[in-house]
């Protein structure tokens, strides 16, 4: 006798047949994948925020519309350099007879001491790339008698001078201007004599102790300056702690170059 399915076993039997998923079942799901995560686009370059345009700097002095203005603002006590004037000029070693070169002369401060220093016999050339300052310094010279001062307009990256014709070259919170800093050093150094000494006085730019006039305003710090200068053909001589804002150096024209 043969054995007989149960009847509603054999109707659930049936119908799961007939079911979609049975009778078509869904293929198995494809293994995951691991994906990396979208990396971030590497961040730009941090600006520099301390960084100078000295061409920028420049602009105002190329035409000076004030001169008047500019004469207030150098020549004031509470500005470092003019409080300090006499003491600077001393710390040169100007002699009788010496021939000196105000680079960047602007409003004239230094020329009525230089020219007491050198006496008539010696020479003051005050020098500048502006126009007014240079018509304004020459007629300062005439109405105080500055008989040993010549005043000339000279190019951004050279004195103009003729080589050796000068015994120093001072340039005074004007080194920070040079938008060209080796070709000005070697004009200096062939406009100085022999042994001819270039004095510099700059503002000290130090991270976390300067102004943030002086941060954004100057190019470079002392060291930078040191190095670019000893690299033009120039040996330190010496410095003077006369000043807080500003460093003072005097350096030797190199022989042999």
């Amino acid at each position: 006798m043969k054995p007989r399915l149960d009847p509603l076993f054999s109707a659930l039997l049936l119908a799961a047949c007939r079911s979609p998923e049975v009778a078509n079942p869904k293929p198995a799901p494809a293994p995951a994948t691991a994906v990396a995560p979208a990396l971030a686009p590497a961040p730009a370059p941090a600006a520099d925020a301390n960084h100078v345009d000295v061409a920028k700097i420049n602009e105002p002095f190329r035409h000076v519309a004030d001169v008047a203005s500019w004469v207030e603002k150098f020549e004031r006590d509470h500005r470092e350099i003019c409080a300090q004037r006499v003491a600077i000029a001393n710390a040169i070693g100007l002699t009788p007879g010496m021939r000196i070169a105000d680079v960047g002369s602007g409003t004239g401060l230094f020329e009525p001491l230089f020219s007491t220093l050198v006496g008539p016999a010696g020479k003051v050339f005050a020098l500048d790339i502006s126009p007014e300052f240079v018509a304004y310094v020459r007629q300062r010279a005439l109405l105080e008698s500055l008989t040993n001062v010549d005043v000339e307009q000279c190019p951004d990256d050279a004195t103009g001078l003729p080589p050796a014709s000068v015994d120093v070259v001072f340039v005074c919170d004007v080194y920070h201007h040079f938008e060209h800093p080796e070709k000005n050093l070697a004009s200096i150094r062939a406009s100085l004599a022999e042994n001819g000494r270039l004095v510099l006085v700059d503002f000290d730019k130090v991270e976390g102790k300067s102004s943030d006039f002086i941060l954004h305003h100057v190019r470079a710090t002392r060291q930078v300056v040191m190095g670019e200068v000893a690299a033009a053909g120039f040996t330190f001589e010496r410095d003077a702690a006369l000043l807080k804002e500003n460093w003072f150096a005097v350096f030797v024209k190199s022989p042999g170059r």
